[in-house]
C-alpha cells in the first residue's frame, strides 16, 4: 500500500491507497504539522491489520505551497504568518551583446521581475549549433557576483544564450564563481532544459526563488514520514505526473509546481478504473479537462501555468473552461473532439455542472463523487519519472538515431537512479528546428506501473 498527501494553505489531505483503491482518507488542518494527516490516515479500528506494516511509500504533493510562496513574495505587505515566502534572487544573463535600457525590466513576466531584485548582463553565449557567439567575460561575471552579494542576495540564476545546445559558458561561470564565492548558490538554466532564453530564465529564476522554501517543506515531510512510517520511502509529486526523490526536488524545486492538477487527473482515472481517459475535473467555477494515457497525464513543455509564467518543464496539458449555464457546460461536450470519459466532482457546489456534463456525454461516462482527495490519490499511484529537453545539431540521420538513443538511455538511468525497478520510454520525439540541421529532443521516461492491487 501507499500514501499520498497533498499540502495546501488549509492543511494536509491524505489518502491510504491499495493500488487505485482508496482504503481510507483523512484531512488535518495546519500545514505546519503535516504528520497529523499521516497519523489520521493510519488509524485503524481495533483488531484490524496495521497499515504501518504494509505501506512502502509516502508521496507528498507540495505544489500549492510552492506556488503560494511565489505569489506571496510578489504581494506587497504579505503577512509571513499566513504562509511561507519564496526568497528574492539575483539574475545573470549571458548574451552576445549587452542591451541598452533598464536591465531590471528585462523579462516580460511581472512575477519573474518581482522575484529578481538584482540583475546583471555580461557578454558570451552560443548559437544553436554550439558555436561561440562572443567570448565569455569571466571578470564581468565575478563583478556581478560581488554586486549580488553586496545587495544581500545569496542565490544567483544564470541564463546563457544557446545553453540548450551548449552549456559551456554557464558551467564555466559556475566553476569560477564557486571558487571565489563559496557561499553563493547557483542555478543554471540548462539544468532545467528547454529552448527559449526567456522561458529558460523564467524557469531557473523561479527555481532559485524556491530553494529555501523547498528545503523547509522537504525537511518537514521527511521527518513526518520517518516518524510515522520508519520503513517507508519518501517521495514528492512532480508536474509531469511522476514522483521524484527529495534530493532532486531540493536541487530543482520548480519540478514540484503544477503537480496537483496532474495528480488529480491520475487519481480520477484510477478511481474510475481507466488507464486511458479524458477526464473533466469540475468545481463550482471551473471545468478542467485533461487526458490520461497509460496511467500518465498527457504533458507538454512551454505552457503557461496558473501563475501565468511560461516554464520549460512539462506540465499536464489541460484546458480550463469557466463553469456556467447549461448551454455553456453542454457546449464543452458537444465541441470536444474526444468524448469525456470521467467526470469528477471536486466540491459540493459543482454537482449541477457535473450532472449537465454527464447528461450531454456518452453512456459510458463515469461520474465520480470522491470522498478522498483526488490529487492525494494520484500522488499515491505515481511512479518515478524523468524528462529531457535538448537541442542537438546532427549531420546525418544515423547520427540523430545514435544521439537520440543515448538521450533515451540517460532518461532511463535517471528513472532507475530514482528507485524504479523497471523503466520505460513513454515518448521520444525529435523535432527539426526550422530548416537547420538541428533537432529538439523531448524524451519522457517513467517507471512501469506495478500490476495488481499493490500497484
Amino acid at each position: 500500500m501507499r500514501i499520498g498527501v497533498r499540502l495546501d494553505t488549509t492543511g494536509a489531505h491524505a489518502v491510504l491507497a491499495n493500488g487505485p483503491r482508496v482504503v481510507t482518507a483523512a484531512f488535518a488542518p495546519h500545514t505546519e504539522h503535516p504528520g497529523e494527516a499521516l497519523a489520521a490516515v493510519l488509524r485503524t479500528p481495533p483488531g484490524a491489520d496495521r497499515p504501518q506494516d504494509t505501506v512502502d511509500s509516502v508521496t507528498w504533493d507540495v505544489s500549492a505551497l510552492l506556488a503560494a510562496s511565489l505569489t506571496a513574495l510578489a504581494t506587497p505587505g504579505h503577512d509571513a504568518r499566513k504562509g511561507p515566502v519564496a526568497g528574492p534572487v539575483a539574475a545573470l544573463r549571458v548574451v552576445p551583446r549587452r542591451p541598452h535600457g533598464s536591465p531590471r525590466a528585462a523579462h516580460p513576466s511581472s512575477l519573474v521581475t518581482s522575484l529578481v531584485t538584482w540583475r546583471g548582463t555580461i557578454t558570451g553565449g552560443h548559437d544553436l549549433f554550439g558555436a561561440e557567439l562572443a567570448p565569455l567575460d569571466v571578470q564581468a561575471a565575478r563583478d556581478c557576483a560581488r554586486s549580488a552579494e553586496a545587495a544581500g542576495l545569496t542565490t544567483l540564476a544564470i541564463t546563457a544564450t544557446g545553453a540548450g545546445a551548449c552549456a559551456d559558458h554557464e558551467q564555466a561561470i559556475a566553476a569560477q564563481l564557486l571558487e571565489g564565492f563559496p557561499n553563493l548558490r547557483l542555478c543554471l538554466s540548462h539544468q532545467a532544459g528547454g529552448v527559449g532564453l526567456l522561458e529558460r530564465e523564467a524557469t531557473i529564476v523561479v527555481n532559485a526563488a524556491l530553494l529555501d522554501i523547498a528545503d523547509h517543506l522537504i525537511d518537514q515531510c521527511e521527518q513526518a514520514t520517518a516518524h510515522a512510517l520508519p520503513k517507508a520511502s519518501c517521495w514528492f509529486a512532480s508536474g509531469d505526473g511522476g514522483r521524484i526523490p527529495a534530493k532532486r526536488l531540493r536541487w530543482l524545486p520548480v519540478l514540484g509546481l503544477a503537480a496537483s492538477t496532474a495528480a488529480a487527473l491520475m487519481g480520477a482515472a484510477a478511481l474510475a478504473g481507466r488507464r486511458r481517459a479524458l477526464v473533466a475535473l469540475v468545481t463550482a467555477s471551473t471545468i478542467t479537462t485533461g487526458r490520461i494515457d497509460d496511467d500518465l497525464p498527457h504533458v507538454e513543455p512551454d505552457r503557461h501555468n496558473p501563475l501565468d509564467i511560461q516554464l520549460t518543464l512539462p506540465q499536464a496539458a489541460i484546458a480550463a473552461h469557466p463553469a456556467g449555464p447549461a448551454t455553456t457546460d453542454t457546449w464543452l461536450v458537444d465541441h470536444n473532439p474526444q468524448p469525456i470519459d470521467v467526470v469528477a466532482v471536486l466540491d459540493e457546489d459543482a454537482a449541477v455542472h457535473a450532472q449537465r456534463l454527464l447528461q450531454a456525454a456518452s453512456r459510458a461516462t463515469t461520474l465520480l463523487r470522491p470522498q478522498a482527495d483526488l490529487a492525494a490519490l494520484g500522488a499515491a499511484c505515481s511512479e518515478p519519472s524523468a524528462w529531457l529537453d535538448l537541442l542537438v545539431p546532427v549531420s546525418a540521420p544515423e547520427e540523430l538515431e545514435r544521439i537520440q538513443s543515448q538521450a533515451e538511455q540517460r532518461a532511463l538511468t535517471q528513472v532507475a537512479t530514482g528507485g524504479a525497478q523497471s523503466e520505460r520510454i513513454v515518448s521520444s520525439v525529435a523535432s527539426p528546428v526550422g530548416y537547420l540541421s538541428i533537432y529538439r529532443l523531448q524524451i519522457r521516461a517513467a517507471a512501469r506501473a506495478r500490476t495488481g492491487t499493490g500497484r
